[in-house]
């Protein structure tokens, strides 16, 4: 008999392909097959998707640089990971807009009462895909000097961080804004500080920098981050504007 997937030639009591590591299937498709195979593979603690979940909490430099080495089958892909975060999280905008009802662009610091803007989130996914480079791109420039790690790298070590905070953010952000009347964009900025923390803990550990040089590092990149943030709202503040969308009479004081 041959494996079904790699066509490679097996004996009849293997359970498993020696060429490719897929299962040996010898019964017939049914039901119950089908929700046993989804049950270990979801389900089941020791698979990919979860051991990366919980090592990226306890030890997350070793999954980022056990997967640059090459151990590719013990931790999921980087960006397979990440893109599983970013449907969540466009999952997690539309509970915050449509079920709590909260408007995402409203600031806690300003009396204006805007047009809401929150529909700029049903974007979110399509910026995430488009920002991943750039936050590689600033973590790659910064630990340059260090020459351990090229931008493909930085890619890999940026998808599994921004990924893992975005798994944390989906559970947080429902349970904390659902339950407290916390300001979200108050809530958001903190966050976003707890993120850049955790990225270059991680980062320091993976190019062991001592605590000033990765301090100085993410105050960098902390700062051109709020940068971009602001180039993206005045990007978008001009398009919505364009497209009529709003209009200047939306944001002047009530």
């Amino acid at each position: 008999m041959n494996c079904k997937n790699c066509e490679a030639s097996l004996r009849s009591d293997f359970g498993y392909c020696p060429s490719c590591g897929a299962k040996v299937i010898h019964n017939r498709l049914a039901l119950k097959n089908v929700f046993q195979d989804l049950s270990f593979q979801v389900f089941n603690w020791d698979n990919t998707f979860l051991k990366t979940l919980r090592h990226l909490f306890s030890k997350p430099e070793t999954v980022i640089l056990e997967f640059i080495s090459g151990t590719r089958k013990k931790y999921m892909n980087p960006f397979g990971f990440f893109a599983i975060a970013v449907t969540l999280s466009g999952l997690m905008y539309f509970v915050l807009r449509n079920v709590y009802d909260i408007s995402l662009t409203q600031s806690s610091f300003s009396d204006a009462d805007p047009k809401d803007m929150s529909f700029m989130f049903d974007y979110q996914g399509l910026m995430a895909y488009m920002i991943m480079p750039l936050y590689a791109l600033l973590s790659w420039m910064l630990f340059r000097g260090k020459r351990k790690f090229n931008y493909t790298e930085h890619l890999v070590a940026n998808a599994y961080i921004i990924g893992q905070t975005s798994y944390a953010q989906v559970v947080l952000y429902i349970l904390v804004l659902g339950l407290f009347p916390v300001k979200f964009d108050i809530f958001n900025f903190v966050f976003l500080l707890v993120i850049v923390a955790y990225q270059f803990i991680v980062l320091g550990r993976m190019h062991q920098t001592k605590l000033w040089g990765t301090l100085w590092r993410a105050f960098v990149y902390l700062f051109f981050l709020m940068v971009l943030m602001m180039g993206i709202g005045i990007v978008a503040v001009i398009i919505t504007l364009m497209t009529g969308q709003v209009s200047l009479e939306d944001f002047a004081p009530k």
